[in-house]
């Protein structure tokens, strides 16, 4: 069922990202912190990996979609 609920946000991200052009998403995690998100983005199975606002030395992080509880586009 997770398993299921991944690939159906991920397809939901993806979709987002592709037909409006988007470079930023903002998501709230589980353990109540936000993030934002900044492209390029990839969207795994079970993840999405993006750079994040304040790091801008090149590295990337990667969140599970089982830890993001509301996503905002």
């Amino acid at each position: 069922m997770a398993m299921v609920l991944n690939q159906a946000l991920a397809d939901l991200i993806s979709e987002q990202i592709r037909q409006r052009h988007v470079t930023e998403l903002r998501a709230v995690l589980s353990t109540g912190n936000e993030i934002t998100m900044h492209a390029e983005f990839t969207v795994g199975r079970d993840f999405i990996i993006y750079r994040t606002a304040k790091d801008h030395s090149g590295k990337w992080a990667m969140t599970p979609f089982a830890h993001i509880v509301q996503l905002i586009v």
